[in-house]
């Protein structure tokens, strides 16, 4: 009988982790930015099509706009991020990289140090704090 109610209460517990993120992503107000187009910011896997590169100075010109989100907030909004750290003290960065990353199997591929690239920081209580653009 104890099993039963901890198989229960497994199955409440991540009903409701499953219906909070939810409810979290599709509450989340997409900054509006004229010419910004999140789909094809999403589709464009390592900058490989190059539509990032478009795109990117939208997101620079009104990166205040990105500052208010958490980490689950900004996938709903950018995609998956290529590339993630945890790094000191509790915070993370996400990379999406903007032009010339190896996967692409372009001719031009840059070494890490040379990736273009957007990093989105987040502190402790997961917000989103600062944005970089590396190397554009």
């Amino acid at each position: 009988m104890e099993k039963k109610r901890l198989y229960i209460l497994l199955f409440v517990i991540t009903l409701l982790i499953v219906i909070g993120y939810s409810v979290a992503s599709k509450s989340t107000k997409i900054p509006n930015i004229e010419g910004m187009d999140y789909s094809l910011w999403k589709s464009d896997l390592y900058g490989c099509n190059s539509d990032r590169e478009n795109l990117i100075h939208l997101i620079i010109s009104n990166k205040e706009k990105f500052l208010r989100f958490n980490q689950n907030q900004m996938i709903y909004i950018l995609g998956k991020p290529e590339n993630q750290t945890l790094y000191s003290r509790g915070q993370t960065f996400f990379y999406y990289y903007i032009k010339y990353h190896p996967s692409c199997g372009t001719e031009n591929a840059l070494s890490d140090a040379e990736q273009i690239k957007l990093e989105i920081r987040f502190d402790a209580l997961n917000r989103s704090k600062d944005i970089y653009v590396y190397n554009l």
